[in-house]
């Protein structure tokens, strides 16, 4: 999956947080699913227990990002840091922007982690 650093990383990341975030760059390389593969998981997600479901995946995204949740996730010295998918989608109610963490991503059926997600949802207005 293609990884890029996020946004102003340079306001965020210690250079020792560079050298990790380029290492889970180069660790997600060989993840054979792209950012819409695993923005499909987190849209099921956020919507959960809804009536909606997923129609398409628009855009998608995916950026390094620090996760104090996601200790060593991608191998022994990569501590807090972890992917970010951003997404845009179109559901059968509307639309919904949102982002996960590709370690929470990785628990989809065993662990709930909406409560971890940016959620942001626009529905169809039938007037």
């Amino acid at each position: 999956m293609k990884v890029t650093l996020e946004k102003d990383y340079r306001k965020y990341y210690t250079l020792e947080d560079l050298d990790r975030a380029k290492a889970v760059i180069a660790a997600e390389k060989e993840d054979e699913m792209s950012a819409k593969d695993w923005a499909v998981y987190a849209v099921g997600e956020a919507l959960r227990n809804k009536v909606d479901s997923l129609w398409e995946i628009l855009k998608a995204e995916a950026t390094t990002a620090k996760n104090c949740r996601a200790w060593n996730r991608y191998g022994d010295d990569s501590a807090d840091m972890d992917v970010y998918i951003r997404f845009l989608a179109e559901t059968t109610e509307g639309f919904i922007r949102g982002g996960a963490y590709l370690s929470d991503i990785w628990g989809t059926g065993a662990t709930e982690y909406k409560q971890h997600m940016y959620i942001r949802t626009a529905e169809w207005n039938d007037d």
